[in-house]
C-alpha cells in the first residue's frame, strides 16, 4: 500500500515540487530525507521481513514517554479518563524528558539552508500544464516568538490582495491567477516563509518582471517599517476567529491538534495558543523583514516552457540526454535545474526595488472595513424550539413565492452564532444552447470575481465569503459574520449588473466615448482574455489528472444527457472573445429562469426580505424573466440497458505516458431517488457495508491499489453502487474481475451475518445521517439540499431513517439479487477502465465475468460514447413539488 501511494504521488506536482525543494537542503538535515517511503526504502532492499524488523527497531528506540504528548477527548469524567489513560499508556517506556523526537533537529545537525545554499534559482518542468513561481526565505523558528508570530505579520502584508498590493498590480497586468504568502515548512530550528504565485501564460512570459515587482514590494514593506495598526488588525481578526469559533472540529481531530500544540504551548494554551497574537514586537518584525533579501532567497519556477530547454529533441520524441545542468530528481523523476543567481541579477533587483519604491504603484494594505463589531444575536431569547439534531431541525419558511423566485428564510435559534448565509441558485437552460454559451457564462463569472478581487479580499480575511459560479446552472452565495454581510452582498450583486452594462457599451475593445470608460472597457477586455487563457489551460489538463478523475469525468459524460466535452469548450474558446459576445450570452441565459433563495442564520424576517429584494433587483438588471409555469430545467440521466454491461476504455497512457496507474470504476445503477424509500434505504445500507468490505478485500488482502473506495453512488436524482480501484498492479479488466468476485463474497457475507451485526450496521448508518450538527452551515446545507433542486422534501431525512430502521436482511438480499448480482434482472452496469502505462490495451479487451446471456457493449471513443448515450432512454426527471 505504501509503495502504491508513492507511485501515486509521482505524478502529482505538489509532491514532485516538494522533493525538488528538498534537494536544496544541506546534507544531513532531516528535511532533506525522502519522507514518503516505498518498499525499497522501507526494507533497505531486503524485502518485507527486513521492513518489519526495521519498524520494530524504530518502535523500541523512539516509542518513549519523553518524546510524546498525549491529549484525550471524551465525555467521561476526568477521573475515568485518567484511569483509561493509565491502563492504555502506563507501560510506555520512560526516557529523559529532552529525548529528541524522531526526525527532529539536534545540535549536531547542519543548518538547513546555510548562505551557500541560498541565492539560488531552481527551474522545474511540471507534470501538468501549469505555471508558478515561488520565492522563499529561511527565518528563525516559530518557537522563538510563539505569542507574537512575526511570520503572521509578514504573511498578511505580502499575501494581501487589496488595492496597491503585489497581487493587485500583477493582476492588473494579467500576470497572476493566485498569490499567497506565509510559512510553508516549520521545524525546530528554522521555518521557510514563501510568496507563491500561480502565473497566467502572459505572466509566465514575464517571469523576471514578476520577480522584480515582488522584491520591489518587499523593499516597500521594509522601508515603511512595521505598522502597529496592521498588527492590531491581525490581532483583532485572530481574537474574533477564536471567540466565535464554532464547534466544528471532530473529537479525533481535536485530540490530534491538542497533542501537537502541547509540543509548543503550555497545557493551558493548547486551544488558544496557535491563534494567539498577544505581543507587538516591531523590532523582531524588522529583523525578519531584513532577512527577506534577494541574496537570501530560494527562487523556484515551474513552467512547461522549460521542457524544451531541458531535453534535446530527436524528431518528435525527447531523447534521454538532458541539457547542461538539468537533472532528474531521484525519487519522482522531475526534471529540474539548480543555478546560483548571478550577482549582477541580484544587484539589479536590489537597485530596481530601491529606485521604484518611492514612486511605485505598489502600496501597503489599507485598514480593513469588514472587521465585524456587532455580534448581537437575533435568535437569542426567543421561544422558538431549536435543535442541532438533523432529525429534529425545523424547515425554513417560504417568505416570497413569485413567478421569478422563491425565497426561504429561517432565523437561527440553535447555534446562536453571529453568522448568516445567503444562497441563490438560478435554473437556466444554458446547456441546451450549446457549449459556447456554457463557456461564456463561466468566463463571465471569472471576470466578475476578478473585478471584485481587491474589494472582496478584505472581506475574506474578516470571516466573509462569497461565490459566483456557473457549473450546470448559476449560483451566487455569501456567508460569514452578519454584521458586514449586507455590505459585501450589495457590492457583489451591484458589480455583476454594472459589469454587464459596461461590457455592452464596448465595441471591439473600445468604448463609445473617450476617457475613463474607454480605459474601463480595455481593462475588462484584458480580464476576459486572461480568463479565456486560464480556462483553456485548465481544460487542457484533463489527461494529466489522476486516472480516477478521468474515469469520473467520462462516466459523467455518459450518464448525463446533454453534456459537452472539454474539447467542445476548448474549440469554443479557441480565439479572442469580444465583450459584446459575452454580454449577449449572459442576456440569453437569463431570458427564462427560476430562482431559488435561502436566507439562514443571524438574520430576521425584515432583513431577509431586504436581501431578497436586492437579489431580485440584481437578476432583473441582467434581464431575468420567469420561465413558463411548470418548466424546470433539469438534466436527464442515462438509463443503462438491463443485462448489457457497458465497458468504456480510455487509453490514458497514450496521452500521458508518465502515468503508471490505471483505474477501474464500476457503477451499478439502481433507480431514481425518493420513488421507493425501502430501495433508497437498501442502497445506503449496502453502500455502507460495501465500503468496509471492499477496503479489506481489494486493498488490504489483494493489494490492488492505494485508492480503493466503494459506496452509494448518486448522479443528480439517480442512485446506485460505485466501486473504484486505482493502482498499477493489475490491468483494469483484471480488476473488474476482482470486483465482481468481491461482490459475490459481499452477498455471502450478508447471508451469514447475524441479526445483531445487521442491526449494528443499520444503527451505524442511522448514526451518520442523524449526527448532531456542529456548525450552522451544516443545517444550511441540509435545507439547501431540498430547496436548490426544487424538491422541498424537508422530511426526507426522517423518512429515510424510518425506512432504514424497518429494513430486514431478507429485503437487502432481495435488493442485491434484483440489481447487483450477475444474473440480476435489473442489473445496469458501467465499467470505466482507464489504462495507465502499467497496463496494455490488448490485455484489457477481454470481457469480465458476465452472465452468458449478456452482450457486452464496448466503447473507447467520445463519438462512440455519445452515440450510445443517444440510443439510451433516460430515467424520469424529478417533478418539482408544489409549494
Amino acid at each position: 500500500a505504501i509503495d502504491s501511494e508513492s507511485t501515486n504521488y509521482s505524478t502529482e506536482d505538489g509532491w514532485r515540487t516538494l522533493q525538488v525543494l528538498k534537494t536544496t537542503v544541506a546534507e544531513g538535515h532531516p528535511f532533506r530525507r525522502f519522507d514518503v517511503g516505498n518498499l525499497r526504502t522501507l526494507s533497505n532492499g531486503g524485502g518485507v521481513k527486513v521492513a518489519r524488523d526495521e519498524l520494530i527497531s524504530w518502535n523500541h528506540k523512539h516509542y518513549r514517554a519523553g518524546s510524546m504528548k498525549l491529549a484525550v477527548v471524551g465525555r467521561d469524567c476526568l477521573d475515568d479518563l485518567e484511569e483509561v489513560v493509565s491502563d492504555l499508556f502506563g507501560d510506555v517506556p520512560s526516557s529523559p524528558v529532552n529525548t529528541a523526537a524522531p526526525g527532529s533537529c539536534t545540535l549536531d545537525q547542519p543548518e538547513a539552508w546555510p548562505q551557500t545554499r541560498l541565492g539560488r534559482r531552481v527551474s522545474l518542468v511540471p507534470f501538468r500544464e501549469q505555471r508558478s513561481l515561488s520565492v522563499s526565505w529561511p527565518l528563525p523558528p516559530q518557537s522563538d516568538h510563539l505569542f507574537a508570530k512575526p511570520e503572521l505579520y509578514i504573511a498578511h502584508v505580502l499575501g494581501h490582495e487589496g488595492p496597491g498590493s503585489l497581487h493587485d498590480v500583477l493582476n492588473r497586468r494579467g500576470w497572476v491567477e493566485e498569490l499567497w504568502a506565509g510559512p510553508v515548512h516549520s521545524f525546530s530550528d528554522v521555518q521557510l516563509c514563501s510568496v507563491n504565485v500561480k502565473l497566467t501564460p502572459e505572466g509566465d512570459a514575464n517571469r523576471d518582471a514578476v520577480v522584480a515587482l515582488l522584491f520591489e514590494y518587499v523593499e516597500l514593506v521594509r522601508k515603511e517599517g512595521p505598522q502597529e495598526s496592521m498588527f492590531r488588525e491581525i490581532q483583532a481578526l485572530q481574537e474574533i476567529a477564536f471567540a466565535h469559533k464554532e464547534d466544528d472540529i471532530a473529537p479525533d481531530d481535536l485530540a490530534v491538534a491538542a497533542a501537537t500544540a502541547l509540543h509548543h504551548y503550555p497545557p493551558e494554551e493548547v486551544l488558544r495558543g496557535p491563534m494567539a497574537v498577544d505581543h507587538w514586537m516591531p523590532d523582531v518584525v524588522s529583523q525578519y523583514l531584513d532577512l527577506l533579501r534577494p541574496e537570501r532567497c530560494l527562487l523556484l519556477m515551474a513552467s512547461p516552457t522549460f521542457s524544451q530547454e531541458a531535453c534535446e529533441q530527436d524528431g518528435s520524441k525527447a531523447s534521454a540526454a538532458t541539457a547542461s545542468g538539468w537533472q532528474r530528481e531521484h525519487w519522482y523523476g522531475a526534471l529540474f535545474q539548480e543555478q546560483q543567481i548571478e550577482r549582477d541579477e541580484l544587484t539589479q533587483w536590489n537597485k530596481l526595488a530601491a529606485e521604484e519604491a518611492d514612486g511605485s504603484e505598489l502600496a501597503l494594505p489599507e485598514l480593513n472595513r469588514f472587521i465585524p463589531h456587532d455580534f448581537t444575536l437575533r435568535g437569542q431569547g426567543t421561544n422558538v424550539s431549536s435543535s442541532r439534531l438533523p432529525m429534529e431541525v425545523s424547515p425554513p419558511s417560504l417568505l416570497i413565492n413569485s413567478p421569478l423566485m422563491r425565497v426561504w428564510h429561517k432565523t437561527d435559534c440553535a447555534f446562536l452564532t453571529p453568522r448568516e448565509y445567503v444562497l441563490a441558485f438560478v435554473h437556466m437552460p444554458v446547456y441546451e444552447t450549446g457549449p459556447t454559451d456554457v463557456a461564456l457564462m463561466r468566463l463571465f463569472c471569472g471576470v466578475v470575481k476578478d473585478d471584485l478581487n481587491t474589494f472582496a479580499y478584505d472581506a475574506s480575511i474578516a470571516g466573509l465569503t462569497y461565490s459566483f459560479e456557473f457549473a450546470e446552472h448559476l449560483s451566487l452565495s455569501a456567508g460569514g459574520f452578519s454584521d458586514k454581510l449586507s455590505e459585501l452582498l450589495n457590492v457583489v450583486v451591484g458589480r455583476v449588473g454594472d459589469l454587464l452594462v459596461e461590457a455592452e457599451h464596448v465595441v471591439d475593445g473600445e468604448s463609445d466615448n473617450d476617457g475613463e470608460f474607454g480605459r474601463r472597457g480595455q481593462e475588462l477586455a484584458d480580464k476576459l482574455e486572461t480568463h479565456r487563457q486560464v480556462l483553456l489551460e485548465d481544460y487542457g489538463n484533463l489527461y494529466n489528472e489522476e486516472p480516477w478523475s478521468a474515469a469520473s469525468y467520462y462516466s459523467s459524460q455518459l450518464m448525463v444527457h446533454g453534456s459537452w466535452h472539454l474539447s467542445d469548450y476548448i474549440a469554443a474558446l479557441s480565439g479572442p472573445i469580444p465583450l459584446e459576445t459575452l454580454a449577449a450570452a449572459v442576456r440569453r441565459a437569463f431570458a427564462a429562469v427560476r430562482v431559488e433563495v435561502l436566507v439562514h442564520g443571524n438574520v430576521n424576517t425584515e432583513e431577509a426580505e431586504q436581501r431578497a429584494k436586492l437579489l431580485e433587483s440584481a437578476f432583473c438588471s441582467l434581464g431575468a424573466a420567469p420561465a413558463p409555469a411548470g418548466v424546470v430545467h433539469s438534466r436527464e440521466v442515462t438509463q443503462l440497458p438491463a443485462g448489457r454491461p457497458v465497458v468504456f476504455e480510455l487509453d490514458l497512457a497514450a496521452k500521458n505516458p508518465a502515468q503508471e496507474n490505471s483505474c477501474t470504476q464500476n457503477i451499478y445503477q439502481v433507480g431514481s431517488l425518493h420513488e421507493d424509500w425501502c430501495r433508497d434505504a437498501c442502497t445506503l445500507l449496502l453502500g455502507h457495508m460495501a465500503g468496509t468490505s471492499a477496503y479489506q478485500k481489494l486493498r488490504t488482502d489483494e493489494q490492488l491499489g492505494y485508492i480503493v473506495q466503494a459506496g452509494a453512488w448518486i448522479e443528480h436524482h439517480v442512485c446506485g453502487l460505485a466501486v473504484l480501484v486505482q493502482g498499477n498492479r493489475l490491468p483494469p479488466k483484471e480488476v473488474d474481475t476482482r470486483i465482481e468476485s468481491w461482490l459475490s463474497c459481499l452477498v455471502s457475507e450478508i447471508e451469514v451475518m447475524s441479526e445483531d451485526d445487521f442491526s449494528n450496521n443499520i444503527t451505524s448508518v442511522v448514526g451518520e445521517l442523524s449526527q448532531r450538527h456542529s456548525r450552522m452551515a451544516q443545517e444550511t446545507l441540509q435545507h439547501w439540499a431540498e430547496i436548490q433542486p426544487r424538491r422541498y422534501r424537508f422530511d426526507r431525512l426522517p423518512m429515510t431513517v424510518e425506512a432504514l430502521k424497518a429494513l430486514r436482511k431478507e429485503q437487502l438480499l432481495h435488493f442485491f439479487r434484483e440489481y447487483l448480482a450477475v444474473e440480476a434482472p435489473q442489473r445496469r452496469k458501467l465499467s470505466m477502465q482507464v489504462l495507465g502505462a502499467s497496463a496494455t490495451r490488448d490485455s484489457s479487451t477481454v470481457d469480465g465475468p458476465h452472465s452468458p446471456a449478456e452482450t457486452v457493449v464496448h466503447l473507447s471513443t467520445l463519438e462512440e460514447l455519445r452515440h450510445f448515450r443517444a440510443t439510451c432512454s433516460a430515467f424520469p426527471a424529478p417533478v418539482a413539488r408544489h409549494v
